[in-house]
């Protein structure tokens, strides 16, 4: 289990970014566990919304409501 200590170094906007990056660039994991300088299971909490759920929820509602605008 990843300590939350250690999560709450990161920022909203860093989540945002890893979601961003991760899921409209295609960035591989490995690119964005050196850009955030990031272990593989937290980045995988994040990236599954198990860690800051609220960051995960929204991001994917902004997703979805650009998806249905098009």
């Amino acid at each position: 289990m990843t300590p939350s200590k250690y999560l709450a170094n990161f920022r909203d906007e860093d989540v945002y970014t890893m979601l961003y990056l991760y899921h409209n660039k295609d960035s591989s994991l490995e690119t964005i566990e050196r850009r955030f300088s990031i272990g593989p299971e937290a980045l995988l909490g994040f990236l599954e919304g198990r860690y800051r759920g609220e960051c995960y929820d929204n991001y994917k509602g902004v997703e979805k409501m650009l998806q249905d605008s098009v």
